[in-house]
């Protein structure tokens, strides 16, 4: 094999396939490696998303919905995707798919070892378990230590436990997956239940928090529990799947980790969306833009965040944060104030300062405006 390349990726999970499968669209003819021991546990996930219409990667979703709900103790708010489709991919299957579409590239390299060291300047020296290679520029999914020892960002954690259940007698509706169902908490905390319906007797049910901490197994497997029984009303199923995960939300600077010919990608590059946790669309938008970057020999910085955006996030962060327990009412406002085709141009990024107005505003309140004054000063 070759030991000098134009670009080497650290780490193939959800951002690394993404910048990959990038690179190979564009047809460069840079040298590439990618490096991956594939010992994570990014391969056994399932990633969600929204988009409108078709996407790039509809040949392997396994389930889309056009319908969602809402729900609260008092109100369930029918959500109507009105030209969007709500996704959802097994990470198994997208990374496996890069990775057959890299190794049949002659210029690209698939190196499964684990990265040991990174040093050097202008080149780059990579030492893995085998092997020693060079790169003039690395993208490096790997979160800096730093941030787990960071107490300036405010950081709250998307934690979750999710089954896969079968039942015997048909109780969902395939068509309509669950954004947030509110009925059951963890009182003083922002936690609900999602659910995504692959059949009439089969559904990903998952208990999610955003909080400051994690809790224990027993914890989520109570709510669980509770859930299934109380409020779906199924007494006898099977648990065919466990997926569990924590990612974190945050107003962190992962970009301070940027180094020369050294870019963060990923969640160590800041690619999880802070407000909401969402990582796969927004990781394809990057990846877009870095490549777009890269090949136009543009600041590799360009484009990559945006400010306006980030304090949105920040103010969300900094209310959730200071009163954990007020989330379930902000997302109720936040869903019944606005038409769900808004809230998803918000979230992607792609609303104007008008639009944005309008959603705020009925947000309006004094956690929100003791944020907004804290991070404007």
């Amino acid at each position: 094999m070759d030991h000098h390349y134009d670009i080497a990726i650290i780490g193939m999970g959800c951002a690394g396939s993404h910048v990959v499968q990038e690179l190979l669209r564009r047809k460069t003819n840079l040298k590439v490696v990618v490096i991956d021991d594939f010992k994570a546990n990014s391969l056994e996930k399932t990633w969600s998303y929204w988009e409108q219409g078709k996407g790039l990667w509809d040949h392997l979703i396994s389930h889309s919905w056009d319908k969602g709900s809402f729900i609260m103790p008092h109100d369930f708010i029918h959500l109507d995707l009105d030209g969007y489709v709500y996704k959802t991919i097994e990470s198994r299957d997208f990374i496996a798919f890069a990775k057959a579409k890299l190794q049949q590239h002659p210029n690209f390299q698939l190196l499964e070892e684990k990265v040991q060291k990174v040093y050097g300047n202008k080149v780059q020296q990579i030492e893995c378990d085998h092997s020693r290679i060079t790169a003039d520029l690395v993208l490096d999914s790997r979160i800096d230590k730093a941030f787990f020892t960071d107490t300036q960002a405010i950081t709250l954690l998307q934690h979750f436990k999710g089954w896969v259940i079968k039942t015997e007698q048909p109780v969902f509706n395939p068509e309509e997956f669950v954004m947030m169902d509110y009925r059951l908490r963890d009182l003083g905390t922002t936690s609900f239940t999602y659910i995504l319906p692959y059949s009439k007797t089969e559904a990903l049910v998952e208990f999610t928090y955003f909080s400051k901490d994690v809790v224990s197994d027993e914890t989520y497997d109570r709510y669980l529990k509770e859930y299934i029984s109380d409020f779906l009303k199924i007494e006898n199923y099977s648990v065919e799947k466990t997926e569990q995960g924590i990612i974190p939300m945050s107003t962190y600077k992962f970009e301070q980790h940027h180094k020369k010919n050294i870019f963060k990608i990923g969640t160590a590059g800041g690619w999880v969306k802070p407000s909401t946790g969402y990582s796969f669309k927004m990781s394809e938008k990057k990846a877009a833009q870095l490549v777009d970057n890269i090949l136009s020999d543009r600041d590799i910085n360009h484009g990559m965040i945006s400010k306006k955006f980030r304090f949105y996030d920040e103010i969300m962060l900094d209310v959730l944060h200071g009163d954990n327990d007020r989330g379930a009412r902000v997302f109720h406002t936040l869903y019944k104030k606005n038409k769900i085709k808004r809230i998803f141009a918000f979230l992607d990024e792609e609303t104007s300062f008008v639009q944005e107005l309008s959603i705020m505003l009925p947000m309006t309140s004094k956690p929100f405006l003791s944020a907004f004054f804290k991070r404007l000063f």
